[in-house]
């Protein structure tokens, strides 16, 4: 119930935001819509779980829709399932064998601004992501469901692309996302593995196949 009741906040936000950045265009030409699918890896990292580094690995799959008054630039809203979080990387030559990983299952809802030269695609707008599953894994027995960890249901971002135009259809494109807000509290004492409260940041590798 929380999650439908964020869902529609969220997508209430973004109808606004889409009709004031499309008012701004030329009021003479019309609003065209394209489709687009997307697929790629994601590499992320936590802020506040005492390590860094981009060593999680996971994937993001989605699609979007372009609404556009001309072809050059445009307002793009996207849906897609990323898998987040963090992993400790053990280091075997110094005699450290300890690893251990969060896993946070988003559903993000990019809102853009974007721009096409001839070759390039540039973008940049915010993010709000839900929260469909967080996990640990701090053993190496599998992930399971987070044990002290509370994090919160929706994280508001900051999000960036770019896209190298490989064919009239296909990009392939880096996206950089950033919690604009933690996802969850400062702990009371600082405890392994949270530190600090927590900020997601991910960098994305796709490739977009447009539908039109």
């Amino acid at each position: 119930m929380k999650r439908f009741h964020s869902f529609r906040i969220i997508f209430g936000f973004i109808w606004c935001c889409s009709a004031s950045l499309l008012t701004v265009q030329a009021q003479e030409e019309p609003v065209r819509f394209g489709a687009s699918l997307h697929g790629g890896l994601s590499t992320t990292q936590v802020h506040g779980d005492q390590i860094s580094g981009f060593n999680k690995f996971g994937y993001t799959i989605g699609a979007s829709v372009d609404m556009r008054r001309n072809s050059n630039a445009g307002v793009q809203f996207g849906m897609f399932l990323t898998q987040k979080g963090s992993r400790r990387v053990p280091n075997p030559k110094n005699g450290d064998y300890t690893t251990w990983s969060y896993r946070f299952t988003y559903i993000d809802l990019p809102l853009m601004r974007v721009w096409d030269t001839r070759d390039w695609r540039l973008g940049v707008g915010v993010q709000p992501s839900i929260l469909m599953q967080g996990e640990e894994d701090f053993y190496g027995n599998g992930f399971s469901e987070l044990t002290y960890l509370e994090l919160r249901p929706v994280d508001l971002g900051a999000v960036a692309v770019a896209g190298w135009k490989i064919s009239p259809l296909v990009f392939a494109e880096v996206r950089l996302s950033q919690s604009l807000i933690p996802i969850s509290e400062r702990p009371d004492q600082p405890v392994q593995r949270w530190n600090n409260f927590m900020m997601n940041m991910a960098i994305q590798w796709m490739v977009t196949l447009s539908l039109g």
